[in-house]
């Protein structure tokens, strides 16, 4: 894990005079081959959030669930692995980029952002999500899309890469 060198200003934490850390918070989540446990990760996660970190690599991703569970506004979260169920599941403005699979439910109950999932996912995708954007490269599984729905100025998008 790297941590950068930062500095508070009016209770902010602030990078080369901008607001919001610009380097990568970078996470093992399986530190010598034995995946962190879900909620330990998350934890991690929203901490690096609250420290004012915009940009968030995770490494090594097998399987924890909930990663990006109800985070709010602009942050990036790039995901080298496979995160497991209801990833980005209430979020509300984060940007998810998946290198590879995802398991069932992404985008459970979104309500803004951008994830995008460079290999197949699982089913159940964008269950209920009242807006923001969902792109897959990859094949999908059952039931995609069930239940998704436009709320106020909101509406989801969710687009299939399929190889035909």
């Amino acid at each position: 894990m790297r941590v950068s060198k930062i500095t508070i200003v009016n209770d902010v934490e602030t990078k080369n005079f901008g607001i919001g850390i610009k380097e990568p918070f970078e996470i093992d989540a399986a530190p010598d081959g034995a995946p962190i446990n879900y909620r330990e990760l998350n934890s991690m996660i929203h901490n690096a959030v609250n420290k004012n970190y915009k940009k968030i690599v995770l490494n090594n991703v097998c399987g924890q669930r909930f990663i990006g569970a109800a985070l709010q506004g602009e942050v990036e979260i790039n995901i080298n692995g496979v995160p497991g169920n209801d990833l980005g599941i209430f979020m509300d403005g984060p940007r998810i980029s998946v290198f590879g699979n995802c398991e069932d439910q992404s985008g459970n109950t979104m309500n803004q952002g951008t994830m995008i999932i460079d290999g197949d996912g699982g089913d159940v995708i964008g269950l209920s999500s009242r807006g923001g954007k969902i792109y897959i490269k990859g094949d999908v599984g059952y039931r995609v899309g069930i239940h998704m729905k436009e709320y106020k100025n909101h509406f989801p998008i969710l687009i299939l890469f399929l190889h035909l």
